[in-house]
């Protein structure tokens, strides 16, 4: 009886073992070159340690996508696990997709091997099959790009879309490439809290997702590529089976989509007509100098605002410097940044805010100041002058006034206080003219003539070097946010923002460059044609990379210490080179 009870249960045994399949099918045995082939590999039961063949011959466009199906017909329960692969082929020809192997209660199971013969590519490729139609054709990544002809730093909008069919789910996507738009300053915001929306793809009805926009203001001319964005999509595609109770199932497969690579036709501003007070603003704005007080006491201080305001490149462009009579000491100013970045454009104001300080008494003139900006929408450019400014300021004059007159100041008026006349009396009764004493003042004074002479040269050599005031002060100004940077530390974004303005500004002051030529590509050549070495040259070009793309992206206290003291240790080794040279 025993025997025959073994003899039974090791019969059951072997119908089930010999009831466990593993097959490989295709959709088709002969396809063209520019066709796509489905690979699926079942077995009847929950096996595990699925591996693949290595598909030679062919490229994984997805997969493996991972699916299991349980039915119930009468009573009678079926159960299957599918990998399933789509091929795209590399070469025509015969190819042999190999066999795959899959566990199942310690045994190993193989497919058997199966041939696909390759054609050429056909004018119209045939999709794999009815049931199961290609999610490549159901999901679209598109870049949208607002002007592909854009003129140098105006502002181009590109949004990036994520179409999908009526008959497609999709269940999320991540980032497999990000566009680093090098030969752009860029603006990017993600927009993955967006609703879905209801449209049309090349005319036929689609929804779609806007998952991300950006912001780009060209750096250089010509012919300039935008990088791809490419996404990882998970697609919920239907499976040509149906539940227990008749509904459509669906397989959640990986597919890659891209936006593709964009080129733009970057003009460069135009020569004819460029305003000798333009430094490289681009937009629409309004331009005005204010002062915060009119009549004040010598000593006291008051400030001079420069503002620009509109649309446009407001981060980028250099504002004019006001110019006041020496008599009024004034410090270097504090950028102000009142901007707003929206989806379009940066808009707002930027402003320079100057303290000055009167040190004697009299009625002073700020001089006009001259902005100059090129519309992009109007093709011309544009000056704007602010009005003079008049200061009245009380307390000892630097010369007497006139009778019913005011005392009014220039910068030649510097030395008007030093009286240029003597009235000498004799000392103790005695001679003065012809004594030792006057021999010896007279003397003197021709001896220093030359002394005068130099004195006076040296200033007039530096009043009229302009070029070199404004290093000077470009040289000052980077300092100042280099050490605005070191109290930013807590805040990323306000931090790399005076980060990246110290470098540039810093540029201006050693290359003598507008902000206009600023883009990395013709930095890096200055920098090589002035024979910096290689390592503090491509700290530095790190540097901008860092300050400009660490904005957008998490940023810990460490890294921006970090930033700060490379910042510092190059911009001190490029200075004592470029200086040297």
């Amino acid at each position: 009886m025993k025997q025959l009870l073994f003899l039974f249960l090791w019969m059951s045994a072997a119908v089930a073992a010999a009831q466990t399949t593993f097959t490989a099918t295709a959709t088709r045995d002969n396809i063209a070159l520019n066709e796509r082939l489905r690979v699926e590999f079942k077995m009847n039961a929950d096996g595990d340690n699925f591996t693949p063949p290595d598909f030679r011959g062919f490229k994984v466009a997805t997969g493996p996508v991972t699916g299991v199906s349980q039915r119930y017909i009468n009573g009678v329960g079926s159960f299957a696990k599918t990998y399933t692969y789509i091929l795209a082929p590399e070469s025509t020809g015969t190819k042999t997709i190999g066999s795959a192997t899959m566990d199942y209660q310690g045994t190993t199971y193989t497919s058997d091997p199966f041939n696909i013969q390759v054609t050429k590519a056909i004018e119209r490729p045939r999709e794999m099959d009815s049931q199961q139609p290609l999610p490549e054709l159901n999901v679209h990544l598109v870049a949208e790009v607002s002007n592909a002809s854009p003129y140098l730093n105006e502002a181009i909008r590109v949004v990036y879309k994520l179409y999908v069919s009526n008959n497609t789910g999709i269940r999320g996507w991540t980032d497999v490439e990000t566009p680093k738009y090098e030969d752009f300053w860029s603006l990017t915001k993600d927009r993955r809290d967006e609703p879905v929306r209801d449209g049309t793809y090349k005319g036929e009805p689609y929804r779609y997702l806007v998952l991300r926009d950006a912001i780009l203001y060209p750096q250089k001319t010509g012919r300039v590529t935008m990088e791809p964005l490419v996404m990882d999509v998970n697609v919920l595609v239907p499976s040509g089976r149906r539940s227990f109770f008749g509904r459509q199932q669906n397989v959640l497969e990986k597919l890659r989509v891209t936006a593709g690579a964009r080129t733009l036709n970057v003009k460069d501003l135009p020569q004819d007509g460029r305003p000798a007070s333009f430094t490289g603003a681009v937009g629409q704005f309004d331009f005005n100098v204010d002062v915060t007080r009119s009549q004040l006491e010598a000593g006291e201080s008051l400030n001079a605002t420069v503002v620009v305001e509109g649309t446009g490149n407001l981060q980028l462009m250099q504002l004019p410097e006001i110019e006041v009579p020496q008599s009024l000491e004034v410090f270097e100013p504090e950028r102000i940044d009142n901007t707003d970045r929206s989806v379009n454009s940066i808009t707002g104001s930027i402003e320079d805010n100057y303290t000055i300080v009167p040190q004697f008494g009299g009625t002073y003139e700020i001089p006009a100041v001259e902005f100059s900006y090129f519309d992009p929408k109007k093709k011309q450019y544009v000056t704007i002058n602010s009005d003079a400014q008049e200061i009245v300021v009380t307390g000892p004059a630097v010369t007497a006034a006139t009778p019913g007159g005011t005392n009014v100041l220039t910068a030649s008026d510097t030395f008007a206080f030093i009286a240029t006349s003597t009235d000498l009396e004799d000392i103790d009764g005695s001679t003065f003219f012809g004594s030792t004493a006057y021999w010896t003042i007279l003397g003197g004074s021709f001896l220093l003539i030359p002394l005068f002479l130099l004195v006076a040269r040296k200033r007039d050599q530096t009043a009229a070097d302009v070029k070199g005031q404004k290093i000077k002060k470009a040289n000052k100004l980077s300092k100042k946010y280099l050490s605005d940077a070191s109290r930013k530390l807590d805040d990323p974004e306000a931090f790399y923002e005076s980060l990246e303005r110290a470098l540039h500004n810093f540029l201006k002051a050693k290359l003598n460059i507008p902000t206009a030529e600023m883009s990395k590509e013709r930095i890096d050549q200055l920098l090589q044609q002035r024979q910096v070495q290689e390592e503090p040259r491509k700290e530095f070009m790190e540097l901008l990379s860092s300050a400009e793309f660490a904005r957008y992206a998490p940023s810990s206290e460490t890294s921006m210490q970090q930033d700060y003291d490379k910042a510092s240790r190059v911009i001190n080794a490029l200075d004592k080179q470029i200086h040297r040279r």
